[in-house]
Formats: structure tokens, C-alpha cells, sequence
């Protein structure tokens, strides 16, 4: 087990940076979760951290200890690809014990100890004479687990572990993959463009985009008190809505607003977030899960609640994702299964005031942290 540090580190592609002085730290056992759209840097940093990238500026740190200049197979280092990368011309034994057998002094006994040994945790002893052919993609992904497990390593990468197996299968090998890492204990850095996965896997989350950390924090931290628009849109399932509003106040009522738009807000929320903001425009954001369409036997202030047109509906099975046309703004509402309006209705919808998300209008960063 380790701790792993990464301070400043920078990395280009010819002209464009890929890497923009990231920092990190993973706490001996943790398992973080980087978490970010396709080209924002994850899978090179991965490859930085396991030596197969080299960077202009930066450093990397296991326990303290500088491995910038270390070669991969002495930094302790192990790292599962999203596509296997199993040897097709040997067996899964052959595939488990090839790395102890170049890399350490232990014997052919203490090496096939080892290999039943992580077999066993992972259920695949039974497939240790099949060569990689005859391994379907669950198969093989847990063998390219093992494969870098059986090494006990002080630092675990998965790169898109997941990403070639189909729904049903991934999500039940992420919850082997955190039940393995917590009996582990080993420090682990997971990527992934998932965010429902990056949600259910990680201890920590590390929002990654344009090679740039926008946020590190447990999943609830990042899921509720977002640091920035991007975060906010980014984590989330279906996607936060955004609105650009004005700040007004009328007869000493303050207002969120715009001409298709309108929603009261309390005196008491306008002093704590929003009193430097009279007569500018903000944006404000709003999960899905958050907004209620009203029905008749539902109070709500009338200077809370809008209408809108539904334009769509995608039944999820236990919820529903409304579509709604307000102008020409599209919100999305997510709502219990049993609430199904039809196509054209024409419904009200509010929320509570405190489920507002605010971000400033020129640096994108929330106003409620």
C-alpha cells in the first residue's frame, strides 16, 4: 500500500497541452476515480503515472519517493488496459505468472501459490488452462485484473475497465472491482467517462477536462455542491438545467428572471448569495430529480412555478425523463414512474429555492462555495 502525489504535472502533444499542472494526492488505499469526456487527459495521465508517458514539468511521488525517472517495471506500478492486452498464445495461468517470473526471485512454487491464490478471490480458477480466445469479455477483464494483482502492487490503475462490456456485466463487475480493491487495500486510480460509474466506484472523484482538474472530492461532494458549471453538468444523470437570470427586486421581493422565465426567491437566500448581484445576470442551475410538476392538489407560489409544453417522455423503467419547451429553452424533469403526461400537455413545474445552483456568468464558478 501507498500514497501517491502528483504536483504540477504538465504534458503537450506537439502544440496542444494535454496535461495543465495537475495536482493530486491518493491516500494509501483510496480508490479515486478520474472522471471526464473522451480527450480530456485521463488515459494520459494513467500513462504517466505507470512511465509509459514522459512529461515536461512535474513530479511524481510513491511515498515520498521520486519516480519521474524510474523505469516502468521498477516503480511498482500496475495497470489494467480497457482492452486486456492478454498474451493470445498462452493460457491464463501463463498470463498470471509471466510478470512475478521477470520481475521478482520467488520460486515456481511461491509464484503458482500466488496465481491460485488471486484465482480463487476472483473466481476464475476453473479457467486457468484456456487461452485468452476462449475467455469471454467478463472473463478476460477479470484476468487482466488478476494479472496485475498478483504482482501486489503499491499503486492499482484500471483504465476504462469497462467500457467493452455490455451495461448488465459492467455494473457488476464494478461492484467486484471495489469489493477486490477494499480487501486489497491497494491504492488505486480508476478512469473512466462514466459518471454513473465514476459515482458508484470511487472514494474520491477527480473531474478532469481540457488536462485540467475542476474538482476532487467524495461523490457526494461533487454531486451536491458542484465547483463550477462544467461539474455540474457533467456529473449528474439526466444533465442539470441551466437558466440565465436577471437579479430584481420589486416592492421588497427579489426575483430570479428572464422573458421566458420567472421564480421568486426569499429575502433570506437573496442576502446569502445574491446580494451582490442586483440587476446582473447570473446563471442557475437545476437537477432534474429537483423540479415537481405540480399537480392541483399540490400548494405552491404562484411566483415559484412556471408552465411548459411537454415535448418528449423516456420511460427508464422505475422513473421517467419529461421533455419540456418552455419558448425556446428545453428542461429536462425526472420523475417517479407512475408520473406520465402526454405529449403536448401543457404542465407547471416549480422547485425549492435552495436546490438552486448559482454560477457566475463570466467565470462559470459557483457562487454558493
Amino acid at each position: 500500500m501507498a500514497n501517491l502525489t502528483i504536483k504540477n504535472l504538465s504534458n503537450n502533444f506537439g502544440s496542444i497541452r494535454c496535461l495543465d499542472k495537475v495536482n493530486l494526492e491518493v491516500d494509501d488505499g483510496q480508490l479515486a476515480v478520474i472522471v471526464g469526456p473522451s480527450g480530456c487527459g485521463k488515459t494520459t495521465l494513467m500513462r504517466c503515472i505507470v512511465g509509459l508517458e514522459t512529461f515536461f514539468e512535474g513530479s511524481i511521488f510513491i511515498d515520498d519517493e521520486l519516480i519521474n525517472n524510474e523505469d516502468p517495471k521498477d516503480r511498482d506500478v500496475a495497470m489494467v488496459f480497457q482492452y486486456y492486452a492478454l498474451y493470445p498464445h498462452m493460457t491464463v495461468r501463463q498470463n498470471l505468472s509471466l510478470g512475478l517470473e521477470h520481475t521478482t526471485e520467488l520460486t515456481k512454487d511461491e509464484i503458482q501459490k500466488r496465481v491460485e491464490e488471486i484465482t480463487n478471490i476472483l473466481k476464475i480458477s476453473s479457467l486457468l488452462e484456456r487461452k485468452p480466445a476462449q475467455l469471454s469479455g467478463g472473463e478476460s477483464q477479470r484476468v487482466a485484473i488478476g494479472r496485475a494483482l498478483v504482482r501486489k502492487p503499491k499503486i492499482f490503475l484500471l483504465d476504462e475497465p469497462l467500457s467493452a462490456i455490455d451495461a448488465k456485466l459492467g455494473r457488476e463487475l464494478r461492484a467486484e472491482i471495489k469489493k477486490i480493491q477494499r480487501r486489497f487495500r491497494v491504492t488505486t486510480i480508476y478512469v473512466t467517462h462514466d459518471q454513473e460509474e465514476a459515482m458508484a466506484v470511487g472514494d474520491k472523484l477527480v473531474v478532469l477536462r481540457d488536462g485540467k482538474i475542476h474538482q476532487v472530492g467524495t461523490p457526494e461532494e461533487v454531486f451536491n455542491s458542484p465547483k463550477d458549471q462544467f461539474v455540474a453538468s457533467f456529473i449528474g444523470k439526466p444533465p442539470m438545467n441551466f437558466f440565465e437570470l436577471k437579479v430584481k427586486n420589486k416592492d421588497d421581493k427579489y426575483f430570479l428572471q428572464n422573458r421566458d422565465f420567472f421564480y421568486e426567491i426569499s429575502k433570506r437566500y437573496y442576502e446569502r448569495y445574491l446580494s451582490k448581484f442586483l440587476g446582473k445576470y447570473l446563471i442557475a442551475g437545476i437537477r432534474p430529480s429537483s423540479i415537481k410538476i405540480l399537480m392541483q392538489n399540490i400548494p405552491f407560489m404562484t411566483t415559484k412555478t412556471n408552465a411548459a409544453t411537454v415535448s418528449l417522455i423516456e420511460n427508464m423503467g422505475n422513473e421517467n425523463y419529461i421533455y419540456l419547451t418552455l419558448n425556446s429553452k428545453k428542461i429536462i424533469i425526472k420523475t417517479e414512474s407512475e408520473i406520465i403526461p402526454k405529449i403536448g400537455d401543457k404542465i407547471k413545474f416549480s422547485f425549492e429555492e435552495e436546490d438552486i445552483h448559482l454560477f457566475d456568468i463570466d467565470s462559470k464558478e459557483s457562487l454558493k462555495i
